[in-house]
């Protein structure tokens, strides 16, 4: 809720829509080669180096513990909805890992016993259990940590013209988010049944803060407000031109993941 409360503060005082980039000022940056960057709503960074290695720092840039799997595959998605329990998948082996809050090892799922394999995308519920994405039946399910099915969705070839293939899912505010690509990104209830899709394109990573849909292209973070259906932005600092893999925000931070170093900025009010 902090995360929340500040970053609606901030975006309802933008007035030209975006921020001039002296109302950053760097905290620390440092020099990584990572693919991933995602941030719980304690302000804690966590991010997977190119070596697959998971690594936690602070909001102040202070590295704090690491993870590290070698028989699971690539890890190509965490969830870091409760920092007490963190999510890590392994789609290649159809591995979930569940870490504790210091990073270690506290229980490890196979999806393929359920027969669940075609699952690109996987989410932590409200509830302490699992959303799970099935591409092959075109289903949105909830699983428990048994591996038992919850909630069977409805099958979304009857309901839509495409059939999705998301890139990222979370639950926020009772609502199931799913980003495809080509489709935008759909909404579901509580309960996995299908509501609206927003016509937001191209997005392989989101936030959802309260009532706003927070996003990256190129080199500028936009949040759209879901009430008042309006948009604003903030453009993020060109690091030598370095290409930007994920910018996220929480309280007064932009959390930035360049392609060579990981920069947190202070956000302040010109």
């Amino acid at each position: 809720m902090r995360c929340a409360l500040f970053t609606l503060l901030i975006f309802a005082g933008i007035i030209h829509n975006v921020f001039a980039n002296d109302t950053l000022q760097i905290i620390k940056s440092i020099t990584i080669g990572a693919r991933m960057l995602q941030v719980d709503e304690l302000g804690n960074a966590y991010i997977v180096r190119n070596d697959n290695t998971l690594v936690r720092y602070s909001e102040t840039g202070d590295s704090s513990t690491n993870f590290k799997s070698i028989s699971n595959g690539d890890l190509t998605y965490i969830d870091v909805t409760n920092p007490l329990r963190i999510l890590l998948y392994y789609p290649n082996f159809g591995k979930l890992v569940l870490l504790d809050k210091m990073l270690s090892l506290k229980n490890e799922l196979n999806l393929r016993t359920q027969n669940v394999i075609n699952s690109n995308v996987i989410a932590t519920s409200a509830d302490a259990n699992l959303w799970v994405y099935d591409q092959f039946n075109a289903t949105l399910n909830k699983i428990d940590m048994q591996l038992n099915y919850i909630i069977h969705g409805n099958d979304l070839r009857q309901q839509l013209t495409v059939i999705p293939t998301p890139v990222l899912l979370c639950e926020r505010e009772r609502k199931v988010y799913m980003s495809d690509t080509t489709q935008g990104i759909l909404v579901f209830d509580q309960y996995g049944s299908y509501i609206n899709t927003l016509s937001i394109l191209g997005i392989t990573q989101f936030q959802i803060i309260g009532a706003q849909l927070i996003y990256r292209k190129a080199n500028k973070l936009y949040s759209y407000d879901m009430q008042q259906l309006n948009e604003t932005s903030l453009e993020i600092p060109n690091v030598n031109n370095k290409t930007i893999i994920n910018a996220l925000l929480c309280r007064d931070v932009l959390y930035v993941l360049y392609e060579d170093r990981f920069v947190l900025y202070r956000m302040s009010k010109s």
